[in-house]
C-alpha cells in the first residue's frame, strides 16, 4: 500500500513540475529557436502534450497495467484542456499568439500517445494471458 501511494505521489509531483515547465515556456516571449525543418513547432507541441497525457494517465492510475477507460478519458480531458488553456493564455503574452494549429497539434499528440499506451498495454496483457493458457495445457 505504501509503495503504491509513494508511486502516485511521485507521478503527481512529476506531472505538476512538467505542467509548470510548460507554463513557464508558454509565458516567455518568443525567442528565436532555430528551425531545422518545416513544422518543427507542431512536432514539439505534439510530443510535449503526448508526454503530458502519458504522465496524466500514470498519475491517475493505481496500477499502470490495470488502466480503465475512465483513466484514459480523464487524461484526455485534462491534457487537451491544459493545452487549450495554454494557448488562450499565450494570447495575452507579448510576442506570443493564440494558435488553433498548436491546439490541434497538442490534441493530436494527446490522442496518439493515449492510443499507443492502450495498444501496448492490451498487447502485453493479451500476451500474458496466452502464456498462462499455454502453461495450463502442458
Amino acid at each position: 500500500m505504501g509503495n503504491i501511494l509513494g508511486r502516485k505521489i511521485f507521478f503527481w509531483i512529476l506531472l505538476i513540475v512538467y505542467s509548470v515547465v510548460i507554463f513557464i515556456f508558454s509565458s516567455r516571449p518568443e525567442v528565436g529557436v532555430e528551425q531545422y525543418f518545416y513544422g518543427q513547432d507542431k512536432v514539439i507541441h505534439f510530443l510535449t502534450y503526448g508526454i503530458y497525457a502519458f504522465l496524466c494517465l500514470v498519475a491517475l492510475s493505481d496500477k499502470i497495467l490495470l488502466l480503465k477507460l475512465f483513466h484514459y478519458f480523464l487524461a484526455l480531458a485534462f491534457s487537451v484542456s491544459y493545452g487549450i488553456f495554454n494557448e488562450i493564455y499565450q494570447y495575452f503574452i507579448p510576442e506570443r499568439e493564440f494558435s488553433l494549429g498548436d491546439i490541434l497539434a497538442n490534441s493530436l499528440g494527446v490522442i496518439t500517445f493515449l492510443i499507443l499506451v492502450y495498444i501496448f498495454l492490451n498487447r502485453k496483457r493479451k500476451k500474458g494471458n496466452e502464456s498462462a493458457w499455454h502453461r495450463s495445457l502442458h
